[in-house]
């Protein structure tokens, strides 16, 4: 062991050593850590406000409970630091927190400097950069460096590799991480904003060296290369960044208008976070990011736009020290100017009454006022101020012009849906052309359905036999809600539900109102991307034909394959390629769900239930490709030669300053319930949209790209 690693390890050894207490109860460890100054960099590259930034999170990890012994600091100009920021005593520091931490504890690492980007160390870098934070011992390259990429790398930087294989090694002891960083990856922007700002970034042409011109940046955050398959029980992560690779992350001196000598440093990420963990007791990471990117944006002592982003599967647990989040939480909307930052896409309609919050410490029961939807979009809609004191659940309340309620709102809550025409659905008919089911269960099928009516679709559907939208067929399998006109005898598709016998009449009602509430969600977004005015996504598909592989009797999906022609129904071993471009001049998040024969809306992007992050956005010009291959088991026999499978994709300009993204997992609460999906991929059900409310971020301003595209599948017919 080199002496320098061995000191770092002694030194760490006394700071951790009160983590390795009792593991019987769960623990929340924390390491910060600051940079301020960079001893072998130029004097106009030091920093001010880290040292501050690692104070505030130290006061505002123990305003929630959080015990001094517990937090190691790392920071040059803190008090009580075990030592200097190195690289080495920073990677120490994870060593040890992942030999210490045990399963259910939280680990939380906080750093605060300069990041910068450089040459990849690894080929597999899809822009041929690292996102490296740089410690207090980053140095350019020493003088004997020969090759092209080591005369372009800092010496000393810690990139994203070697903090997730000290991450991973924490998570795999089944604790949870919250890592945070606050530094910057942008290589364009100056340093010196104006007087009392200055921006966290270190090009590499500062200190004269370059990365090549075709190198753009592919991967917004740090840990965002790092897919590794930990083990069962491993924990949870919830990372966050302060700004995105063509951003800087700013230090300012606060407040502004006060002489430099009475001002305090501190970065603007860290303040903005620290300032609502300390005054919003409970709240999950999701959450938190949400706030925290509203306090960025409102706050103009800043004089910034930077966008805070995420990762991590854990962003809807609670932030530690406040409980389970129950105050303004995830299924909330977005307000500003009198624009509520949800529409069609999730449910709003014209008619919609909301409860407004002017913040996210303020107690759901307890809202600023209300507000009626009065123009709706795909991804927006219009508020009006509803008159103070009426009671908008029991009375029809006038609404008020310029109230200061609606400038002031930040979220909204849906208070009463709006008013909707019942669903017209056939009685059950019995499937032509297929054996009927006996007595016994065409009477469960009726029964059921007539449960469903009575009970959970008692105001959303209603029975009409003459002329409705959708038809009940009734088959041994259970009832498939279809829409009216299609031939039952040539295409199977739209909800299935299974009625097996045995299965009680409350829960096969209750599975009905999930089917039928699913056909609704199709055509609502059937109608909205008919409507939908953006078009900066072009959607295309094209099926391959790749045929069995003799030897094998495996589909030969790695051996040559054949264009189908367009229309041509999709066979066994068949792949359908599906291409997603932006053709606009901005960048786009584009969302991809897979549509099953059932209707089932399967998220291929976002994986749900975390949502997209800025790292999923698409530039201009830029082309995803996913494909949906159809092995044999893909494709069972169903009551018709044919049935559909097709995708939806919804495309959101990407806005800078915004982080309360697209989630969009809401959209799969109508799913089949985990393992019943009827074919293609599982889908996991949520109930969340049952009673109108959503979950997750939400959709930027302006109008989205939304397509909604089918293929036709040949399929067995049962016997």
């Amino acid at each position: 062991m080199r002496p320098r690693r061995r000191a770092a390890l002694a030194l760490l050894g006394a700071l951790v050593a009160g983590f390795a207490a009792d593991a019987a109860a769960a623990k929340t460890l924390a390491l910060l850590v600051g940079v301020s100054d960079y001893p072998a960099l130029p004097a106009d590259k030091q920093l001010k406000a880290p040292a501050n930034d690692v104070r505030r999170m130290q006061m505002a990890l123990k305003a929630r409970g959080v015990a001094p012994e517990e937090m190691a600091i790392l920071a040059d100009g803190v008090e009580g630091s075990a030592g200097m920021p190195t690289r080495a005593a920073i990677l120490a520091g994870l060593d040890q927190l992942a030999a210490s931490a045990q399963a259910g504890d939280l680990v939380i690492f906080y750093a605060s400097g300069h990041g910068t980007r450089q040459p990849s160390r690894t080929a597999l870098k899809v822009d041929g950069l690292d996102q490296v934070f740089l410690p207090r011992d980053a140095a350019p390259p020493r003088p004997e460096a020969t090759s092209g990429a080591e005369r372009n790398r800092f010496e000393n930087a810690i990139a994203g590799p070697d903090f997730g294989a000290r991450l991973d090694a924490i998570r795999s002891r089944g604790a949870h991480v919250w890592f945070i960083l606050d530094s910057c990856f942008s290589g364009s922007a100056s340093r010196a904003v104006g007087d009392g700002v200055h921006d966290k970034k270190i090009a590499l042409e500062d200190i004269g060296l370059s990365t090549a011109g075709a190198m753009t940046p592919e991967k917004t955050t740090v840990l965002a290369d790092l897919t590794p398959a930990l083990p069962p029980g491993s924990g949870q992560l919830a990372a966050f960044y302060a700004s995105q690779p063509n951003e800087t992350a700013r230090e300012v001196a606060l407040p502004p208008g006060a002489p430099m000598e009475r001002r305090s440093w501190g970065s603007i990420f860290t303040t903005a976070l620290t300032d609502v963990m300390q005054r919003a007791p409970a709240l999950s990471y999701r959450q938190l990011m949400v706030e925290t990117g509203r306090v960025l944006r409102a706050d103009a002592a800043f004089q910034a736009r930077q966008t805070p982003s995420f990762d991590g599967d854990g962003m809807d647990a609670p932030v530690p020290g406040g409980g389970a989040a129950q105050a303004v939480d995830a299924m909330a909307w977005r307000v500003g100017a009198g624009i509520l930052h949800a529409g069609q896409m999730e449910g709003v309609e014209t008619g919609a009454v909301v409860a407004l919050y002017d913040s996210a410490t303020q107690p759901a029961g307890r809202p600023s006022g209300h507000a009626v939807v009065q123009e709706v979009e795909a991804t927006r809609a219009r508020l009006a101020a509803l008159k103070p004191g009426c009671m908008p659940a029991s009375a029809r309340c006038p609404t008020v012009a310029g109230a200061a309620m609606l400038d002031k709102a930040a979220y909204a809550r849906l208070a009463r849906p709006a008013p909707q025409e019942a669903l017209a659905i056939s009685g059950p008919r019995p499937w032509p052309g297929a054996a009927a089911p006996d007595a016994a269960q065409a009477a469960r099928l009726q029964q059921a359905f007539d449960a469903a009516l009575a009970g959970p679709l008692k105001d959303g559907a209603r029975r009409d036999d003459a002329a409705p939208a959708l038809v009940a067929w009734m088959s041994m399998d259970g009832l498939r809600f279809m829409p009216a006109g299609l031939d039952p005898q040539a295409v199977e598709t739209g909800p299935l539900v299974a009625i097996p016998p045995g299965m009680e009449t409350g829960s096969a009602a209750v599975a009905i109102a999930r089917a039928v509430l699913r056909a609704r969600q199709m055509t609502r977004l059937q109608a909205i991307a008919a409507a939908g005015s953006g078009r900066d996504l072009d959607v295309s598909t094209q099926v391959m034909r790749f045929g069995l592989d003799p030897a094998t009797r495996q589909c030969a999906f790695k051996g040559p394959a054949a264009a189908v022609a367009e229309d041509a129904p999709v066979t066994v071993c068949d792949k359908v390629q599906v291409a997603v471009e932006n053709r606009s001049t901005r960048p786009v998040m584009p969302a991809i769900f897979f549509l099953d024969d059932a209707w089932n809306l399967m998220a291929r992007r976002p994986t749900c239930p975390v949502g997209l992050t800025v790292s999923d956005r698409l530039e201009p010009g830029r082309r995803l490709v996913f494909e949906v291959p159809y092995h044999p088991r893909a494709i069972v026999p169903g009551r018709a030669p044919g049935t559909t499978n097709g995708v939806f994709v919804i495309g959101v300009p990407f806005i800078e300053g915004e982080t309360d993204l697209p989630s969009l997992c809401a959209l799969t609460g109508y799913n089949d319930l985990p393992g019943a999906a009827t074919r293609g991929e599982e889908g996991a059900g949520l109930d969340d949209l049952m009673d109108g409310t959503t979950r997750g971020g939400r959709l930027p301003l302006e109008s989205a790209s939304l397509s909604l595209a089918f293929w036709p599948i040949s399929q067995p017919v049962k016997p």
